[in-house]
């Protein structure tokens, strides 16, 4: 078994007694025949509907961030027609020929595999309950042009309730849209990728995508503006990043990007070790992740710059360990740390150029004594959103009426209800959607949403998803930025929780179909 690893794991190559004599004692010079089989090796074509698919769900993921981070109804809208054409051509039937399977023609009808998809009945409860609770709504939305306020209204008591409140106003209709948008998005994939090559171009497209938007962000930086993309105001002046109107959910986007950038490259570096190859793109997506790494540090998002120096610290241990440990070339080991050095010098060297003092300022003002004014309060705001789940933890208030019953329960935390300067205050999202989602979905939607992560939980683990290092990344990444939701509101941004759906089958389908081509 030594002698089999040490040479790829490759049927023909002899397992038993010492080397054969016949090997030659460079590992180099198997390069040769192995180059040679892979040339002869025809790479069958993906289905064109697969591929139309792909294109699809990739313009949707790829045109949200850019469209201010999908937070406005215009491109929400966009959005979700991209996913219900995307949903339907997934679910159109396909005819196989010998150029598609390398064997027998046949044909593939798609819509057992939705039906049969546990996610997808769930999602649609989910989707049931947000548009029962905006039919039942016990509280309703008025104003007289100038201040609004929250009326009580008659309502089925042993229903669960919700708001009414505007579309425009984030009301839960436009909720709903959005959940279903991501619901539709994780079912496209589950159904629509057949195929590791169509999965491969969907990381690779995501990682680009997350590279272009690093660099909008640093040269935001050396560039100063007060103009989104150097064009326009932003929306209430908010200090944006990238195109994000608000730069901690730019932050939280780029880690995403990070993740799946930071995956492909330990996926390509540890592909190109058992296939003993000259050079790979591992070099390529390391160079893609010092980038990003970079743009968001210099964006001034604490939480996301915190979660994502941890994940970057397990993610190079992990490497590290198994260089060390499972390796079978003693050299690579030593390549990996200059690879580490180099790329960390050119970090330094852009964080210098950029000047990221006071990305570290603002850092370390949210950690020593107690963090500055912001911090503390969103601890108060936080106080004030657990006084809000205790009287409503059983029923909820109905998705999208956080901000608008939070009144009830800032009014008696003073220093969160109004500013020094006798202004209200509105706090529209608790910066924690940990507080938020059960306050809003109730018991039952937090049991739907309980029941979805374990049916990933169990998809994984029965694929032994980690030892497959592309989607290990991607789950401990998707799980970091569900942690750092804890002090923030990520998964209140279109874009970002579209893609954090999108990742979940993406790494599940991915590694089932990794098993099958081993």
């Amino acid at each position: 078994m030594r002698d089999f690893a040490l040479h790829g794991g490759r049927r023909g190559v002899p397992c038993s007694g010492g080397v054969d004599p016949s090997l030659p004692s460079d590992p180099s010079e198997l390069q040769k025949p192995l180059d040679q089989f892979r040339a002869k090796t025809r790479r069958l074509r993906i289905h064109e509907l697969e591929s139309v698919v792909l294109a699809i769900v990739c313009v949707n993921l790829v045109i949200m961030p850019w469209l201010l981070g999908g937070m406005k109804s215009w491109s929400q809208f966009i959005s979700l027609g991209l996913a219900v054409v995307g949903l339907v051509v997934a679910l159109v039937p396909r005819n196989y020929t010998e150029e598609h399977t390398g064997s027998n023609a046949f044909r593939l009808v798609m819509w057992p595999k939705l039906l049969k998809f546990p996610i997808f009945w769930i999602g649609v409860a989910l989707l049931g309950l947000i548009a029962l609770r905006a039919l039942n709504p016990a509280w309703r939305y008025e104003s007289n042009g100038k201040e609004w306020w929250m009326t009580k209204v008659a309502h089925i008591e042993w229903l669960p309730a919700g708001v009414e409140a505007p579309f425009e106003r984030w009301g839960p209709w436009r909720i709903l849209m959005i959940y279903a948008t991501a619901l539709m998005v994780v079912c496209t994939i589950w159904v629509g990728f057949t195929r590791r090559r169509t999965l491969q171009l969907f990381f690779l497209v995501l990682a680009s995508n997350g590279m272009a938007l690093a660099c909008v962000g640093i040269a935001q930086r050396l560039i100063p503006n007060t103009k989104m993309f150097w064009l326009f105001d932003p929306p209430f002046g908010a200090t944006f990043f990238a195109g994000f109107i608000y730069k901690n959910h730019g932050g939280a986007y780029l880690l995403l990007s990070l993740v799946v950038t930071c995956g492909l490259a330990g996926w390509y570096f540890l592909r190109g070790q058992r296939r003993l190859e000259k050079s790979n793109p591992a070099g390529l997506f390391a160079f893609f992740a010092t980038v990003t790494a970079v743009a968001v540090l210099v964006s001034y998002a604490r939480g996301a710059t915190i979660t994502m120096v941890g994940f970057l610290v397990i993610c190079i241990t992990g490497l590290f360990i198994h260089q060390l440990f499972f390796a079978k070339d003693s050299r690579r080991p030593v390549v990996l740390v200059v690879l580490l050095l180099v790329f960390g010098l050119f970090m330094a060297t852009g964080l210098r150029a950029l000047n990221s003092g006071q990305a570290w300022t603002r850092l370390q003002a949210g950690l020593v004594e107690g963090g500055d004014t912001s911090v503390k309060l969103r601890v108060v705001a936080n106080h004030a959103a657990y006084d809000m789940l205790v009287d409503n933890w059983k029923m909820g208030v109905g998705s999208g009426g956080f901000g608008f019953l939070f009144p009830i329960y800032q009014q008696h935390y003073p220093e969160i209800f109004r500013f020094p300067t006798g202004g209200r205050q509105f706090w529209w999202h608790a910066h924690n959607d940990w507080l938020e989602l059960p306050i809003e979905l109730g018991l039952p939607g937090l049991l739907l949403v309980v029941a979805a992560g374990g049916s990933w939980a169990v998809a994984l683990l029965r694929r032994y998803f980690w030892e497959n290092s592309l989607s290990l990344v991607v789950v401990l990444g998707a799980c970091a930025v569900a942690a750092y939701s804890f002090f923030d509101f990520p998964f209140q941004n279109p874009a970002i929780l579209t893609l954090w759906c999108a990742l979940w089958p993406a790494a599940t389908v991915w590694v089932r179909l990794e098993d099958q081509r081993a």
